[in-house]
């Protein structure tokens, strides 16, 4: 009976926080994480990458961004033209950028 008891309350725990973690709506950066239009176009018609790194880093500057890439460069999506903050990356199935990543998605 013990056995059985644990056995459930273990499942129901488990369904619970995977019903939570399916249905939950992913967080998306904040608007201050997003370009001007401005910077952006600014950033687009740059072609020399080390150019694009600095304005990164000037327009990052003001924002809580710690997390950097390999070249220590500023991280950017470029599908939703944003500069990622610490632990947000894309997701292909919900097409934008989602805080938080390791946890959204169930697979």
């Amino acid at each position: 009976v013990a056995y059985l008891v644990v056995f459930h309350v273990l499942f129901v725990l488990f369904v619970w926080t995977y019903w939570k973690s399916v249905f939950t709506l992913p967080i998306q950066p904040g608007k201050k994480f997003h370009m001007s239009y401005a910077d952006q176009e600014r950033y687009e018609n740059e072609e020399r990458p080390e150019v694009q790194r600095q304005i990164l880093a000037e327009i990052a500057r003001k924002l809580p961004v710690y997390t950097r890439t390999g070249n220590g460069g500023i991280r950017f999506c470029d599908r939703c033209q944003l500069i990622k903050p610490d632990r947000c990356h894309h997701c292909s199935v919900c097409a934008m950028c989602v805080l938080k990543m390791d946890h959204h998605c169930p697979w």
